[in-house]
């Protein structure tokens, strides 16, 4: 079993990362495709009610982190995906890095995501990151009783298992690629929602 780790007390900053890449990417992303991938993401919580997602991999019934999946638009990202987590995580000086968790997260401008806990299970076996990478002075994310302002194209892990969610007060969207990490001396089990990725 993975064990479980050590979380920062709000937010660790990991430092900048080369970012551009999906940024341009990811802006080109249409209406339809943030509409339909949200359509079917697990993590429909009601927290969520003014944010989108697109998955790209996933823990089953968000257990085990061992035990995680793909969907389709792995496939088609990780090319620009895997740079940005690698570089990301560098700090932590993993040997053997695992990514059960790949997402954007796309939170609408005026709007905020409920405060409330991510729970046990992963999450106490897993870093949470975030790399911001559209975002305004209006977007915070909060956590415990602080606010705090991520900026784009810099790296951050954050406390999932306290109180904690976002505002987004500017005019535009803010868009997060959300991932978790463990260290690990084997990849995860193919699960029947679709075949492990090796990372």
């Amino acid at each position: 079993m993975v064990p479980k780790v050590e979380k920062p007390h709000t937010v660790r900053h990991l430092g900048p990362v080369a970012y551009e890449p999906l940024r341009r990417a990811v802006a080109r992303i249409s209406e339809a495709t943030w509409q339909a991938e949200d359509a079917h993401k697990e993590n429909d919580f009601e927290v969520f009610h003014h944010t989108r997602h697109i998955i790209f991999r996933f823990i089953e019934n968000n257990r085990d982190p061992e035990s995680f999946y793909a969907t389709p638009a792995w496939d088609a990202w990780k090319g620009l995906l895997e740079p940005v987590m690698r570089e990301a995580i560098a700090p932590y000086g993993f040997a053997s890095p695992r990514f059960p968790k790949a997402m954007l997260a796309r939170l609408q401008a005026g709007h905020r995501i409920d405060p409330h806990y991510d729970g046990a299970g992963s999450n106490l076996r897993a870093h949470k990151i975030h790399v911001p990478l559209v975002t305004n002075p209006e977007a915070v994310f909060l956590v415990r009783d602080e606010r705090v302002h991520l900026e784009a194209g810099n790296a951050y892990e954050v406390n999932n298992i306290v109180s904690h969610g976002g505002e987004n007060l500017g005019e535009e969207d803010r868009i997060h690629l959300i991932f978790e990490v463990y260290n690990a001396d084997s990849g995860g089990r193919t699960t029947d929602r679709g075949v492990h990725a090796e990372v």
